[in-house]
């Protein structure tokens, strides 16, 4: 699925309107999915990385697919904070 700004720049309206009525949730996966995949070369072995700045990313992977557990009572999605991008 393209993420939301690639809906904005080819003008697919509908997409756009489909995404805009996601619940919380929705976007929540949406997003974390996003970051998840953005991430995923933190994590090969031959990433060129400090062991300290691998351990980072997947400490930040982990925070990424803990969000729902860890705002389960949140009924918005303001209300969900996703965690820092190591640098």
């Amino acid at each position: 699925m393209p993420s939301i700004q690639e809906m904005i720049d080819s003008g697919d309206m509908a997409a756009l309107l489909a995404a805009a009525a996601e619940d919380h949730w929705g976007k929540t996966r949406r997003l974390r999915a996003e970051l998840l995949s953005e991430s995923d070369r933190t994590q090969l072995a031959d990433a060129p990385l400090s062991d300290e700045k691998k351990s980072e990313w997947a400490t930040y992977r982990q925070a990424l697919r803990d969000l729902p557990e860890t705002y389960s009572s949140a009924t918005t999605f303001e209300e969900i904070i996703f965690p820092t991008k190591p640098e």
